[in-house]
């Protein structure tokens, strides 16, 4: 039985929570940027100290018990409290400046349309003592970092919407399959390449993604996996594997000659962005000036971006 909660126990927990949140060990992996065998210690160390079990796994898959279940609620109701204890100590300082955790997926400087540094500078015009700290995660990890109200808000592109999570639409993103200069499939003419051809090539995937995301349902021969953009990239670069990155970021790199988008008609598709808050979570000021500051943002360039089509129309 627990008796003082120290560091680790709080760390086991975590572990704990983002396995349920993940719906089993297997789907946590990515998440937790970590081995089956890790996670597996560390819940049997967690329960030798609880003295119970929390869950069972095995062929019938992962399934929480009646005391892993209770344990979960309690869990989430202890972070939440300690995050809002942190809080309230801060406030209490000489001085105190309210401080936002802000996360954001990695790569997105270059999209004309993402709202993030027009919003910022609105937020700082609007509340000049609010002090956000910028965090770059993968889009598992900024779920889960909202969660655990490490984050008060997060941007990404997510592939699935978690309970406990709010998911406001932001904007989209075009993702593009590239190869780089030096590539065997680089100085292929468009008719010249098929599916079977670009299948059959070493692909570099996103790590945080599951199988069953992969894009237009294709079977890649995914030899090695990354977990940011600019890992993705520099796998690209290595003229060993072709890769998916967003057509933005890729740009001055095809202006250049040293990537080509392969048969973007058929191969392109676009990610969707939202801003995650967590459901229930105190009311703050800067938080809420904040959303309001995305949204202005987001109409802003919005309509920068329509005025300059219709410039290029006429």
């Amino acid at each position: 039985m627990l008796g003082n909660l120290a560091d680790i126990d709080l760390r086991m927990l975590r572990v704990f929570c983002a396995i349920v949140e993940a719906g089993g060990f297997t789907a946590a992996q990515a998440r937790l940027n970590t081995s089956l065998s890790r996670l597996s210690v560390v819940v049997r160390d967690l329960e030798e100290r609880l003295g119970y079990s929390v869950c069972r796994r095995g062929s019938s898959g992962f399934q929480l018990t009646d005391q892993g279940q209770e344990l979960f609620e309690a869990t989430q109701l202890l972070f939440a409290d300690i995050e809002r204890f942190r809080q309230h100590a801060n406030r209490l300082a000489p001085n105190a400046r309210e401080h936002l955790q802000i996360g954001s997926v990695d790569s997105l400087i270059s999209l004309p349309c993402a709202p993030l540094p027009l919003a910022l500078k609105h937020l700082r015009q609007r509340l000049p003592q609010v002090r956000p700290n910028l965090h770059l995660m993968r889009p598992d990890e900024l779920e889960q970092a909202v969660l655990d109200e490490r984050l008060h808000l997060a941007i990404g592109a997510f592939h699935h919407q978690l309970s406990g999570l709010n998911y406001q639409p932001l904007f989209d993103e075009e993702q593009n399959l590239y190869c780089a200069k030096g590539h065997p499939l680089f100085a292929c003419h468009d008719a010249q390449l098929s599916l079977e051809h670009i299948c059959a090539a070493d692909y570099v995937g996103r790590g945080y993604m599951a199988e069953n995301q992969r894009p237009h349902d294709l079977h890649f021969n995914q030899a090695i996996n990354a977990y940011s953009m600019e890992a993705i990239a520099t796998l690209i670069f290595s003229t060993a594997y072709l890769g998916y990155l967003p057509s933005h970021y890729a740009a001055n790199w095809v202006a250049q000659g040293q990537l080509r988008a392969l048969l973007p008609e058929r191969l392109a598709y676009r990610s969707s962005f939202h801003c995650i808050t967590r459901q229930g979570q105190e009311p703050r000021t800067a938080l809420a000036t904040l959303l309001d500051c995305l949204e202005l943002a987001g109409q802003q360039l919005g309509n920068r971006q329509q005025r300059l089509s219709e410039g290029q129309g006429r």
